[in-house]
């Protein structure tokens, strides 16, 4: 049975209702207003060595390093009460990925506000204007308007690189305390949504002991090396040192999608998939985890490639399968690709029992969900 973890978005949103600060919460689902294209996602460098990076100012210097790049971001607010629409701020956090003002941050942070300004490290104040966003991996953009060239940019790493045990830092604005540092270790490198009480949440979190307080949404989570690796994004409500932050890997196939077309065009396979122990060694040495096609959807790119139910999933993208976090992590957020898929099936033999073919390679077209056949 899974339990909910009661989850707050660190977001600071004050209402002002007879001088008493209320905080608020909320989102709503905005339109693109342009398409450029993304800024590279460079995660080639060389890293510092142990001896390099373990001195008495290791937490400093990763700070020192990103922090140029991040930023202050506050909006105005509607708050509907009792009493009549009151005015409020919100403030949340970002960092700047172009030197001519594109800043990445949580979707929660701008989704709800106007008048958007944003304060620079060095606190040079812009306006800024919402460029796309998508509520679903909460994830959003924004531009600093009439900005000049050269502005201080984060250094993009990769999520895919941490252990946990990893150092990591938060930046951001808590509770509208800017240039704020804190300090921690990735305590899970693949928390599912699902385990935290987002049921309808494919991806996976970052789970980090790093003090994340409300304002510190859409601020970077860095390495040692001052690489972004995590958008910090909620608290455990009830607990201290469990924090989330959104991967890099995963926030930056977002970017690039709403860079190139304004929404996410999320993939559509067309299967059901469950994780499964194989105890009796049905599918290969007895204890190992597999995945399972549960249902198939007619007429989607899973049917025409010929997957079945009870089909045993072996590789996906020529990669060995031990769960469903291993095919989501091979799918990601694009559709319209060719992914080889092998899988082993199952017959009934004459003693009732279940007897295993040898494995089959099949060739699967992914879709958008744009492009699901409809029911």
């Amino acid at each position: 049975m899974i339990s909910r973890i009661l989850l707050r978005p660190a977001l600071r949103r004050q209402v002002q209702i007879f001088g008493v600060a209320m905080v608020t919460a909320g989102s709503v689902q905005t339109v693109c207003s342009e398409c450029e294209a993304a800024p590279n996602h460079n995660i080639s460098r060389e890293r510092g060595s142990d001896k390099e990076i373990l001195h008495r100012n290791f937490i400093s210097r990763a700070a020192a390093a990103a922090l140029p790049a991040v930023v202050n971001i506050t909006t105005m607010v509607q708050h509907h009460t009792i009493f009549g629409t009151q005015l409020g701020t919100s403030a949340g956090s970002g960092f700047i990925v172009r030197d001519d003002g594109l800043i990445v941050t949580n979707h929660h942070v701008v989704s709800r506000g106007n008048n958007m300004f944003v304060t620079l490290n060095d606190g040079r104040k812009f306006p800024a204007r919402y460029v796309a966003g998508d509520p679903g991996s909460d994830v959003a953009i924004i531009r600093i308007e009439k900005a000049k060239k050269n502005l201080p940019v984060g250094k993009i790493g990769s999520s895919s690189s941490l252990k946990a045990g990893d150092f990591v830092v938060a930046l951001g604005s808590p509770l509208n305390l800017s240039n704020s540092v804190t300090f921690g270790i990735v305590s899970n490198v693949a928390r599912h949504g699902s385990e935290i009480g987002l049921m309808q949440q494919r991806g996976e979190f970052l789970q980090v002991d790093c003090a994340i307080n409300q304002g510190n949404s859409g601020g970077p989570l860095v390495d040692l090396d001052g690489y972004i690796v995590g958008i910090n994004s909620m608290k455990a409500q009830a607990a201290d040192g469990i924090s989330f932050a959104i991967p890099i890997d995963t926030a930056w196939q977002v970017v690039r999608q709403l860079l190139r077309h304004g929404r996410v065009a999320r993939p559509f396979i067309g299967f059901k998939m469950v994780a499964l122990v194989d105890t009796h060694g049905t599918y290969g040495p007895p204890g190992q985890q597999k995945v399972l096609i549960a249902q198939i959807v007619p007429h989607s790119p899973a049917d025409k490639a010929g997957i079945k139910p009870g089909d045993i999933i072996l590789e996906f993208d020529g990669k060995p399968v031990s769960g469903v976090p291993d095919i989501l992590a091979a799918i990601g957020l694009e559709g319209q690709q060719q992914i080889s898929v092998t899988i082993l099936r199952s017959n009934d033999d004459s003693s009732g029992g279940l007897q295993s073919s040898s494995p089959q390679k099949l060739q699967l077209s992914i879709l958008t969900e744009s492009q699901a056949p409809s029911e």
